[in-house]
């Protein structure tokens, strides 16, 4: 895997395969502007669902201080679905994962882009979920 990132920081990309049998190709790129950031994850060229991924101030302040009351931490930032199929709760998981990440790593206004079919239609449990789920994350903190 080659990490190519420009000399101003201003993007970052990458290409890689979840493993030996599985064909897809991933490419994984963030750009990064002022106050907010986009990232693409194509799968096999196709990014089908977009989320809009919010950080408030206190939302980056709590995840950076890990402030927690009662148990609960305070400020989760919510993926909103731009576009995509509502009803796939698996891509949403991800988008949710992915939002608690760059809160910790990057916490900014985000614009979430993402492929959606390797992971199914979301209302059936494959034995490989999980597996997929960390290594989009893996790899998006590869990008943070």
């Amino acid at each position: 895997m080659t990490i190519t990132e420009d000399p101003t920081g201003f993007s970052k990309s990458f290409i890689a395969h979840f493993n030996d049998n599985d064909k897809t190709e991933f490419f994984f790129h963030k750009l990064t502007l002022a106050d907010q950031q986009i990232i693409n994850v194509q799968m096999d060229g196709v990014m089908d669902t977009t989320f809009d991924i919010p950080m408030t101030t206190q939302a980056s302040i709590n995840y950076a201080s890990s402030m927690e009351i009662d148990g609960n931490t305070l400020g989760v930032p919510e993926p909103v679905l731009m576009i995509g199929d509502h009803a796939n709760m698996k891509i949403s998981i991800v988008a949710s994962q992915i939002a608690k990440l760059i809160a910790l790593r990057s916490p900014r206004h985000t614009c979430l882009s993402i492929g959606s079919r390797w992971f199914g239609t979301g209302d059936e449990v494959q034995d490989g979920d999980f597996e997929k789920l960390m290594f989009i994350i893996e790899n998006i903190k590869k990008l943070l």
